[in-house]
This record gives C-alpha cells, sequence and structure tokens, in this order.
C-alpha cells in the first residue's frame, strides 16, 4: 500500500497542477476533495487500524469540507464570511478531535509534562506568527470576520499543536505522521492568505490558495494509504535521528525566542509591535514554564521514589538471597553478599579487592568458559565449579556469571551444590544396590528352587540307608551343604526384597528380649551385652522372624568389629510415629570409605573367605521390604552406631458396646 500512497499523490499533484494550468475547474477541486474522504473510509475498511475512530473523524472533516467546496462554487457569494465558512469550521470539530485520536491506546494520555511542552511551544510560535503575518491585517474589532479571520487560524495552530505533541514522544515518527505534518503546513498557508485579502476582496476559483488545500487534501488521503497510518503517534523503527530529550530542548528554546524574534521582525519592517499581546502571551508563557516547572520537579520527585524503591528491593534480594552473589570488574569483587560470605567463611572486607581465582579451586583455573569471558569472546556462562573457603574446605558450587562487555561489570550468581551431589551419590548408589538386588534375587530364586530338589531328594536316599551304611555319611554331607546354600539364598532373597514376608503387629522390644539368650551365647565372654527397651509397648508391622534376623546380623557385625572385647548395646524406643532400633558397638569404628559401601552386597573387611558380605546387605533388604531405613554413624576407633528406623504400626480402633 506504500506504493498505492505515492501513485494516489503523483495522481493528486497532476489534477492540481491541471486545475491551476485551465484557470480553475470546479469539477476537479469538487473530485479531488470527496476523494479524499472516501479515500480515508477506504483506508479505513482495508487496514482496520487500532486509531480508526480518529481517521474515520478526519473522513468526515473532509466530507464537510467537500461540502463547503461545492456551496462556494455552486453560489456566487463574495462577501466574508461566507455559508461556506460555516462549513468549513465545523469541519474542524470534527478534525482536530480526529488529529488527537490518532495517537491511539498507546498514546501517553497521561503525560501531563509532555502535554504543557507541546500547549507551549504551540501557543509561542502562533503568537509569534500572528505577531509577523497577521497583527496589523486583522482588526480587533467585534465583528464576525474578526471572530472568522481568529477562528481559522486558531483551529489550524491546535492541529499543529498536536502534530508537536507527536513530536515529543520517544523514536522516528512514521511515514503517515509527515504527511500530516505537511498537509497541514499547506493548510495554513492557504488559510492565512484566505483570511487577509478577505477582508478587502474576495476568493478567486483556480488562484494559488487553491493548491495550498487542493494539496491538504491529497496529502491526507496519501497518509491514510500508506501501511503506517495504523500507528501515527508510535515509533517507525530503528534508531532515532534526535534524542527526545534534546527534540525537547531545541522545541523549547525556539519558543523561548519565537516572541522576541516575532517583536524584533515587527521593529525591522518598520511595524510596532503591539505591547498588549506580547505582554499577555509572554505572562501566559512564563506561567506555563513555572507549571511545566513544577510538573518537572513533581516528576523527577516520582522517578527518584521510583529509583529509591527499585534500589530497595535490588538491595533486599541481592542481601537475603540465599545464593552466592559476587559483582565486580576485571575479574575483582567489589560487593558480595552474605550468603556467600556465609559460604567461603570469609567477611566482606575480606572478600572486597580480591581476585575470583584466588578463591578457585586450583583444578578449576582453567575453565574454557571462564577464559573466554575474560577475553571479552562470550557475556556469559554456566558452569559446575569449585572454591576453596576459608578454613580449607572444597566447596561445590554451581556458577551463572553474566557481564557487560562494554561497561565491564559482571555478576556472578554462585549456588552451593554440595548437598546436591551427596544427594544424587546417594541415588546412585541406591540404584546400584536396587539393580544389583534385583539380580541377587533372581539367582537367588532359581538357585533355591534347585536347592529344594538336591534337599528332597538326599532326605529320599536316607530314608533308604542303614545307619551303619558307608554312603549314609557322604549323603548327610551333600544334605548340609544343600541347608547351608538355602539360607544364603534366603539372604539374597532379603537382600533382593523378593522374599515373601509374613507381617504381623508384633513389638520390637520382643524380638530383643527373645534373642537376648542367644546373643549372650554367641558373642563370647569378652563382650558385655547391654539392652535398653522402652516401659511402652513399640508395636511395629513386620516379620518377627525377619526382625529377629535383622538385630542378630546387626550384632554378629558389631562383635566381628570388637576383637578385642567391648560393650554391644540394643535399645528399642519410640521417636514420634518411629520405633527405632539401635545396635551400638565400642569396636574399630568405619571411615567414611568403608561407610559408603557397608550395605553392598558382597562387600566385606574380612579376609578372603572368611565371610560372605551378606549380613548388612540382607538388613538393608528386609528393613527397606518392611518400610523402613538403616542409618549408621561411625569413625575410626570409635565405635559404630546403627539405627533402624520403622513405622509404628497403627492404634486399631474398638468399638465401644
Amino acid at each position: 500500500m506504500a506504493t498505492a500512497a505515492r501513485a494516489y499523490t503523483g495522481f493528486g499533484l497532476l489534477l492540481i497542477a491541471v486545475h491551476l494550468a485551465v484557470g480553475g475547474s470546479a469539477g476537479i477541486y469538487q473530485a479531488i476533495s470527496l476523494a479524499a474522504a472516501g479515500t480515508v473510509l477506504l483506508a479505513v475498511g482495508v487496514y482496520r487500524p487500532p486509531n480508526a475512530a480518529g481517521w474515520l473523524m478526519i473522513s468526515g472533516a473532509l466530507g464537510l469540507f467537500a461540502a463547503g467546496d461545492i456551496v462556494t462554487h455552486a453560489t456566487s457569494w463574495t462577501t466574508f464570511p461566507g455559508p461556506a465558512d460555516v462549513l468549513y469550521l465545523t469541519s474542524y470539530g470534527l478534525l482536530l478531535p480526529g488529529f488527537v485520536l490518532l495517537g491511539g491506546r498507546t498514546f501517553p494520555w497521561r503525560d501531563w509534562g509532555g502535554h504543557v511542552d507541546a500547549i507551549l511551544i504551540t501557543l509561542s510560535l502562533g503568537v509569534a506568527a500572528w505577531m509577523v503575518f497577521l497583527d496589523d491585517k486583522v482588526p480587533l474589532a467585534a465583528s464576525s470576520e474578526t471572530v472568522v479571520s481568529f477562528a481559522y487560524p486558531v483551529a489550524d495552530t491546535i492541529a499543529i499543536g498536536v502534530m508537536i505533541r507527536f513530536a515529543l514522544l520517544p523514536g522516528r515518527r512514521t511515514a503517515s505522521y509527515w504527511l500530516l505534518v505537511a498537509s497541514l503546513a499547506l493548510l495554513i498557508g492557504a488559510d492565512a492568505s484566505y483570511v487577509v485579502p478577505s477582508l478587502g476582496g474576495g476568493y478567486k476559483l483556480g488562484s494559488w490558495l487553491d493548491a495550498g488545500w487542493l494539496g491538504n487534501y491529497v496529502l491526507i488521503g496519501a497518509a491514510a494509504l500508506h501501511p503506517s497510518m495504523c500507528h501515527v503517534a508510535d515509533e517507525a523503527g530503528g534508531p532515532e535521528r534526535v534524542p527526545v530529550a534534546l527534540r525537547r530542548m531545541w522545541l523549547g528554546g525556539l519558543a523561548v525566542l519565537a516572541l522576541p524574534i516575532a517583536a524584533i521582525a515587527e521593529e525591522l519592517t518598520g511595524r510596532r509591535p503591539d505591547v498588549a499581546v506580547l505582554f499577555v502571551a509572554m505572562a501566559v508563557l512564563i506561567a506555563g514554564l513555572v507549571a511545566r516547572g513544577v510538573l518537572l520537579v513533581n516528576e523527577l520527585e516520582r522517578e527518584r521514589r521510583r529509583a529509591k524503591d527499585s534500589e530497595l528491593r535490588l538491595r533486599m534480594i541481592f542481601e537475603r538471597a540465599p545464593v552466592g552473589i559476587s559483582v565486580g570488574r576485571g575479574g575483582i569483587m567489589s560487593e558480595t553478599n552474605p550468603a556467600l560470605q556465609r559460604m567461603l567463611g570469609y567477611s566482606a572486607n575480606e572478600l572486597k579487592g580480591r581476585h575470583y581465582s584466588e578463591l578457585t579451586y586450583p583444578e578449576d583455573r582453567g575453565l574454557d568458559v571462564q577464559a573466554e569471558l575474560d577475553a571479552g569472546e562470550r557475556d556469559s556462562f554456566s558452569v559446575d565449579k569449585r572454591y576453596v573457603s576459608k578454613d580449607g574446605r572444597v566447596v561445590d558450587t554451581h556458577v551463572q556469571m553474566a557481564l557487560d562487555i562494554e561497561d565491564g561489570l559482571g555478576i556472578a550468581i554462585i549456588q552451593d551444590v554440595t548437598d546436591r551431589l551427596e544427594l544424587e551419590a546417594q541415588l546412585r548408589e541406591a540404584q546400584k544396590i536396587e539393580a544389583v538386588g534385583k539380580l541377587a534375587g533372581g539367582v537367588a530364586h532359581d538357585f533355591n528352587n534347585l536347592m529344594t530338589g538336591v534337599l528332597g531328594y538326599s532326605d529320599l536316599l536316607l530314608t533308604t540307608l542303614e545307619p551303619d551304611d558307608p554312603a549314609r555319611e557322604k549323603i548327610e554331607a551333600i544334605r548340609e551343604a544343600a541347608v547351608r546354600a538355602s539360607e544364603l539364598t534366603q539372604q539374597l532373597l532379603a537382600f533382593g526384597r523378593r522374599q515373601i514376608l509374613r507381617t504381623v503387629d508384633v513389638d520390637a522390644r520382643d524380638a530383643v528380649i527373645r534373642i537376648e539368650p542367644l546373643l549372650r551365647r554367641t558373642i563370647g565372654e569378652d563382650i558385655r551385652l547391654v539392652t535398653i527397651v522402652d516401659d511402652e509397648p513399640v508395636v511395629v508391622h513386620a516379620d518377627p522372624t525377619q526382625l529377629e534376623q535383622v538385630v542378630v546380623n546387626l550384632a554378629a557385625n558389631a562383635r566381628e568389629a570388637m576383637p578385642d572385647g567391648g560393650t554391644l548395646t540394643i535399645g528399642v524406643r519410640r521417636d514420634g510415629d518411629t520405633a527405632v532400633l539401635t545396635v551400638a558397638d565400642t569396636g574399630v569404628g568405619m571411615d567414611e570409605a568403608t561407610q559408603a559401601r557397608v550395605f553392598d552386597p558382597f562387600f566385606t573387611t574380612k579376609p578372603f573367605g572368611s565371610g560372605s558380605g551378606l549380613g548388612l546387605s540382607t538388613v538393608h533388604g528386609i528393613v527397606g521390604q518392611s518400610g523402613g531405613i538403616v542409618e549408621v554413624e561411625s569413625e575410626p576407633g570409635r565405635g559404630a552406631h546403627f539405627r533402624v528406623r520403622l513405622p509404628l504400626a497403627p492404634v486399631p480402633r474398638f468399638a465401644v458396646a
């Protein structure tokens, strides 16, 4: 449609040239005016712009202008003002609001400072133009001629004021905006020349005034046809050639100088300036400047409050953020938040002025992304990185870095991920144990089926042999080996959580009390056994046999940890809605590496061939299958403390008769 706008403009200018060449043609004149009104309506229908109300009002105004043209050309009225002037001036009642509504919904209607600026600039320029061109040509008398002579330039000046207000918006103006400005310039020139001669003569068709009015019609139609008609007051895109602040400055400066320049121009042309008009205009201008100053002060105060509120919000985020934040230039930390100070163990003053590399773990100082950022090849990165705290601890972190390459200001968000890495390691360990458990459980199930056959056939063979048969001893050895293999498969099934548990409500204290005599005989005389149980029942929903197996396995593990004797303490207590079974020893203890693998199947610290390594893994499997967890605390030389946590059984509700 930009092409259509150019074609319309070219064709319109051609018709204007023909009109002037033939000495004036009422048909051509009316065709151009009516075409302008219709073109605007057509453009609104095609584009359906958000500022359609403004364009529709402009189309209505052009229609009234065209009606006035028809009246002018169809009558022989020669006096001023005439019937056509009524239609012309009425059309401004639509034209001026139409221009205002072209701003659309995105226009800053509440920007009172911008409105005052536009009013002051327009008023100053309008009064200056009146003083230079119309002051001594329009008599200040109470007559219809004077009223109409004032009305035209005042209406045109208001329209220019709207365009000046649009010019004070940020960004570049659109093509439609400049076409409307050009159309108003032609309209003002024609109207001003029409007003003055009409006081002493009349309008003649085909005069050069027609070029101004008809050019106004053509340019408004072209502005409506251009695609930018949807956003007359919006930005045209691309960088603005003159910043809005500078635009306001030179327009305001021009407005301030306009009145003195106009007075000087009148003096130079031999006319006496109208002191009253100049005084009133200067008084209004000064009052406007004072009002603008008040608005500017209020606006600055609002901006100051907004900036203060924004700073307070950012400061609160900075100070209270749960992650570390560092701000600085060139890798030098200028400001750090409390979270980072707690993470690394330094105070704010200790961190200020230090280079990040001083705190970085040596192996992480050569990260590629960090080198690229330092070289200005990138402006951000996200990477896992280690720091060294003040006390020498290695802190695992995830760092997100952003850099303003031009300013050199960088900000780093540093999150401590030590706990996350530990949880990930625990998850991987649990998944490994789960996988091994499934494999061991599957193998044990099939192996147990084979051992069932061996036991069965061994029993059948033994029933057929005499007590003194030499083969009987060999068959019994086979059966004993099968029994041990079957017991091993039961442990594997428990570890793999594939053993069928016969769960009932059982008091965990009973499991300890029942096997206490057995434990005293098996742990040895050099180990003292201490049992501590609650006075109240500690009822859990579990398999009693398997629960006893847990106690036996933990006690056996404690016995192996105390080769020179010691104390084995077994306790049962309540902890909220959890039952806690504790088995503690005063043995050799375990380091962190051993604790990390203590529940692994087939893991043992005994010499090769001295144990299966399934005792604690079986405990882990039984407890997990019963809905509980096993915790362990130990240090080398300070013994081990195992805690089995099982959910308490729900208390049964009995009906009351």
